[in-house]
C-alpha cells in the first residue's frame, strides 16, 4: 500500500528531509528529542491551525512500515502526551497515505493538529458492526469524504486508553489492509482526541480511515 519514492517527496533513507532534521543538518522547531526516544517531534512549518505538529520516528521508515512496527505506540504516546500539553481545545492525530490523501513526505510521520475534525465529530452508521477478535468496524457517512471506517477496541473504555495502548495498532492493521482494496490510491487514518468535557479521558475511542478517492486536505 505504500506509494513508490517517485511518487512523493521528501527523500528517502538518510536524504530524506526528516532525517536530515533528526541529524541536525536541517533546522527545527524542536518538542520533544530525547536521544533514548525512538521518536521525535518538532513543528510544522505549516500555520493552518494554532498548533501543529510532526511525532516522527528516528529510523526512516514508510508510513505503512510505521504503523505495522512497534515504533507506532511510541509515536502515539508521544503524540497524545504532546497533544495534552500544547493543545487545550482538544487535539486530532493523522497520518496520510498517498497523494490523493495529501501525502507529501516518504518519511513515516504523526500530525498532531490543535482543534477537534469536524468531519469525524459529525458522522453518520451505515450498516452493522463487524468484528475481528476485539477490534469492531463499522462504515460511516463522512461529510465530503467517499468511504469512510470506524475502528474501535473492545477493551478499550477512552480515546486515551485507545491511543496509548496495543488495540490502535491492531484497528491500524485491520483498516490498511481493507484499505488495499477499495482505496488504493490513498487513504488516511484519523482520530479526535477530546479535551473538555466529563466523559472518558480524550472523548470515546475511535479511529477512522478515510478513503475512495480524493481527500480534502486533512485539517
Amino acid at each position: 500500500m505504500s506509494p513508490e519514492p517517485a511518487e512523493l517527496g521528501g527523500g528517502t533513507g538518510s536524504d530524506s528531509t526528516f532525517s536530515r532534521i533528526i541529524s541536525g543538518e536541517l533546522p527545527a522547531k524542536w518538542v520533544s528529542n530525547d536521544p533514548d526516544s525512538p521518536v521525535v517531534c518538532f513543528h510544522n512549518r505549516l500555520r493552518w491551525e494554532r498548533v501543529m505538529m510532526l511525532v516522527v520516528p528516528r529510523q526512516y521508515m514508510t508510513q505503512e512500515q510505521m504503523w505495522r512496527d512497534d515504533v507506532l505506540l511510541d509515536a502515539l504516546r508521544l503524540a497524545v502526551d504532546i497533544g495534552e500539553e500544547h493543545c487545550r481545545e482538544g487535539f486530532r492525530v493523522l497520518s496520510n497515505f498517498g497523494r490523493a490523501a495529501h501525502q507529501s513526505q516518504l518519511h513515516a510521520h504523526l500530525h498532531v493538529i490543535s482543534g477537534l475534525a469536524g468531519n469525524i465529530g459529525r458522522t453518520r452508521p451505515i450498516g452493522n458492526w463487524q468484528r475481528e477478535g476485539r477490534i469492531a468496524s463499522q462504515r460511516q457517512e463522512v461529510s465530503e469524504v467517499p468511504h469512510a471506517d470506524l475502528y474501535r477496541d473492545e477493551e478499550a473504555s477512552s480515546q486515551h486508553e485507545f491511543l496509548t495502548g496495543d488495540g490502535t495498532p491492531l484497528a491500524a492493521k485491520n483498516a490498511m489492509d481493507h484499505a488495499k482494496t477499495f482505496s488504493p490510491r490513498g487513504f488516511r487514518l484519523k482520530a479526535n482526541y477530546v479535551m473538555r468535557g466529563q466523559g472518558p479521558r480524550g472523548g470515546e475511542p475511535g479511529l477512522f480511515m478515510l478513503g475512495g478517492g480524493q481527500l480534502n486536505l486533512y485539517v
